[in-house]
């Protein structure tokens, strides 16, 4: 395969550029779009009120030394939040407001999971939002029963691989049998920088995953070295908490 012909990745913003900003909120999306990405990845919950806010953790201890959990708040208390590091609690409605153009990966946890896909597809048809939900997004679901509950309220709805998934998957590919790790066509597999203390950016796994039709998103690169690493590898996606490097690096 021609490595100079490659597709350029997609780089997504994991949680938005919390470097500039604490992650998940409007500051850290409008660094990560201001720096040039075109994707970012976010969390959803749900409040107590039916409300979708974008937090990753199930508690407020790690960014504003609360620990309540954020299932039992309503969204009037967390608005009235202040993280440590600067900035307050994002919610759905205010990403489509402020983040029309940009695509997005919703992570969604798994705690009261069924809540939240249900309140998210809800709120999106009140607003008559199905053509963004359809074409600006994409799912992280952790367990197999809330990836079917989606696509039965959401046919179209496209879902990354789930983390047992690709662990199956990378140790297939790793060992030069990919038939072995149910890998399925078209669906997008997350592979670390490492597995086994082996360095997995590399050119060789992301051309057996494309053997299966399958694609890859290069999974929290830790240097800017894996970064290029994985552009140099052909990886169709990049998830990142850093910055984007230059896909003609090597």
């Amino acid at each position: 395969m021609d490595r100079a012909n490659l597709k350029k990745p997609l780089w997504i913003s994991h949680r938005g550029y919390h470097n500039r900003a604490v992650e998940n909120t409007f500051e850290a999306f409008r660094a990560a779009v201001d720096l040039g990405f075109t994707a970012c990845e976010t969390d959803l919950r749900i409040t107590n009120d039916g409300h979708i806010v974008l937090i990753h953790d199930p508690t407020l201890l790690r960014l504003a030394h609360d620990s309540r959990r954020v299932s039992e708040l309503s969204r009037f208390h967390l608005e009235r939040i202040r993280f440590a590091g600067g900035g307050k609690p994002f919610f759905l409605d205010e990403l489509v407001r402020e983040f029309a153009g940009t695509n997005w990966t919703f992570d969604i946890k798994p705690e009261k999971g069924l809540q939240t896909i249900r309140a998210m597809v809800d709120w999106t048809r009140s607003r008559r939002l199905e053509a963004w939900l359809s074409n600006q997004v994409k799912f992280l679901l952790w367990h197999k029963d809330h990836e079917g509950f989606l696509k039965t309220l959401w046919p179209g709805a496209v879902c990354y691989a789930r983390k047992t998934e690709c662990r199956r998957a990378d140790l297939a590919v790793l060992i030069g049998l990919p038939g072995l790790g149910g890998i399925q066509r078209n669906r997008t597999y997350a592979v670390p920088p490492k597995l086994a203390g082996i360095k997995f950016f590399r050119s060789v796994i992301v051309d057996r995953f494309h053997r299966e039709q399958a694609r890859t998103v290069a999974f929290l690169p830790k240097t800017q070295q894996d970064a290029r690493r994985a552009v140099a590898a052909g990886f169709d996606e990049i998830l990142t908490n850093g910055r984007m490097v230059d896909s003609d690096l090597s």
